[in-house]
């Protein structure tokens, strides 16, 4: 019996997940999957990255849905452009995109380079700490917006992002949960994805 798209893509991923964090090459990882959607990060820092002098970012992502896939890798370069308690990070890069529809009634192809930029907040707030990511892209009007916050002592932080590309958008909103003293995290939520809603479990891993 043939495995749907969305998991087996899933498990292909998951295991080069699992691969690059043990071999400790990659900084942030995460992969989520759903009946309709499975999507994945890899993001490796080039060199030591403190709050001041943030190390340069590379990164890869993926996105497969039912009816077609987006995937993109690429370089930002970042600073620190102010605070001490509450830091803002910006940054500049470059990559290379692709997308393709599969659907019947408007099939689509595309690749291309693409300029990129990106602008970080975090740092603590009332009972916990907060981080705050958007990202821009010139590939098809793609942008990413990302919240996340973490009770002070909890093993739960709460997350909720949106993508939109052209021919494709989605919304999740979710938890992430401690595995343990490890910086491995499981992830559970809801993702929004062209008019359905469907549960998603995830696994991450934060080595910054």
């Amino acid at each position: 019996m043939s495995i749907p798209s969305s998991p087996r893509a899933a498990l292909v991923a998951a295991s080069l997940l699992l691969g690059a964090a043990h071999a400790q090459a990659i900084e942030y990882a995460q992969l989520d999957t759903s009946s309709s959607a499975t999507t994945a990060v890899l993001v490796h820092a080039l060199g030591s990255s403190t709050a001041e002098t943030p190390a340069a970012l590379l990164s890869a992502t993926y996105a497969r849905w039912d009816t077609g896939h987006a995937a993109a890798v690429g370089a930002t370069y970042r600073w620190h452009v102010a605070g001490e308690v509450h830091h803002w990070i910006v940054g500049l890069g470059a990559g290379v995109n692709e997308f393709r529809s599969r659907d019947v009634a408007n099939p689509e192809h595309a690749t291309r380079l693409s300029a990129r930029a990106q602008s970080e907040w975090y740092g603590p707030t009332i009972g916990g700490d907060y981080y705050v990511l958007l990202q821009g892209s010139s590939f098809r009007g793609s942008w990413l917006a990302t919240a996340q916050y973490a009770p002070t002592g909890w093993p739960v932080a709460f997350e909720l992002s949106r993508y939109h590309e052209r021919g494709y958008q989605a919304t999740n909103a979710g938890v992430r949960i401690a595995l343990g003293a490890s910086k491995w995290f499981l992830r559970v939520g809801n993702n929004r994805s062209e008019g359905d809603s469907q549960p998603y479990i995830g696994i991450a891993y934060n080595g910054f």
